[in-house]
């Protein structure tokens, strides 16, 4: 078919039309604004029973609420206070760690490349003839205003009968105020049988520069089994033997039988430091 004769031969006819429009019922629209507007109204009634001002009867969350730290199900509680340096603990609700206490614990708070920063460490004793196994122990940490400004956990895959586990780590959330305090608590887990066997930790050697302290080591293994990504901790005390602060770092490969050198590196220079302790945990089996 040939273009209209009205219609210049460079101009496109037009498109085909679409599918029908259909018009709008508007009877129903009428209908859905009036239940609209009502439902606003009984929003606005509503939260004005609720409390002052449209306020919720009770905010769950904001920003001048105090933080709230909730106690475990089971475990131990040992508080660290500073201002006499005195150790308690306190059993939890309900069952604890049958033969685990927190022996020994401290911290220090110094200057950072960043502000006030700081870091803690602390010793769990197994008392009881049998291996403690798959444990988690968590650290609250409080400033001077006894405030919570950092939470931090542990996994622990195993405390031999008679053994000392030292754990240590640096508080990375900022620290204005200082530290005040610690909590730190214990709670049982459960997981495969754990193969016998221990640790021990010889040449040990502890350095420092402007941009931290470094301790190297050598670690023997009296296990069967090949151990990847083990975790170190190092505790730092004073010449006074109190401890003062930590770190960790993982030690990539732990053969059977074996030896192995690691290091664990603190981000930030502890003053007074002493000693470190080393201390070695499989992780997981």
């Amino acid at each position: 078919m040939s273009d209209s004769p009205d219609r210049p031969a460079d101009v496109p006819p037009p498109p085909p039309p679409g599918p029908a429009t259909r018009e709008l019922n508007r009877t129903p629209v009428i209908v859905a604004v009036g239940l609209l507007l009502t439902a606003a109204l009984v929003g606005v009634i509503v939260a004005r029973l609720g409390g002052d001002d449209g306020e919720a009867a009770h905010p769950t969350s904001g920003t001048d609420a105090p933080p709230v730290v909730s106690e475990p199900d089971d475990g131990t509680t040992t508080t660290t206070d500073a201002p006499d340096d005195t150790t308690t603990t306190t059993a939890g609700p309900s069952e604890t760690i049958d033969g685990l206490e927190v022996v020994d614990s401290g911290f220090s708070t110094y200057e950072g490349f960043d502000g006030p920063t700081g870091s803690y460490g602390l010793i769990l004793e197994n008392t009881s003839d049998q291996p403690i196994t798959y444990l988690t122990v968590q650290v609250v940490v409080y400033d001077t205003n006894d405030t919570v400004v950092a939470s931090y956990h542990h996994d622990v895959a195993v405390v031999n009968p008679g053994a000392r586990l030292g754990l240590g780590a640096e508080v990375s959330d900022p620290l204005p105020n200082g530290i005040g305090r610690l909590d730190i608590r214990t709670e049982e887990g459960g997981g495969d049988p754990v193969s016998d066997g221990a640790f021990t930790v010889a040449d040990v050697s502890t350095s420092s520069d402007e941009f931290g302290i470094y301790t190297t080591f050598v670690v023997s293994s009296s296990y069967d089994v090949e151990f990847e990504l083990s975790y170190a901790y190092a505790v730092y005390r004073d010449a006074a033997g109190k401890i003062i602060g930590g770190a960790n770092g993982l030690i990539d490969l732990i053969p059977p039988r074996g030896r192995a050198t690691g290091e664990v590196t603190a981000f930030a220079v502890v003053p007074n430091v002493a000693r470190a302790d080393v201390y070695i945990d499989p992780g997981f089996f």
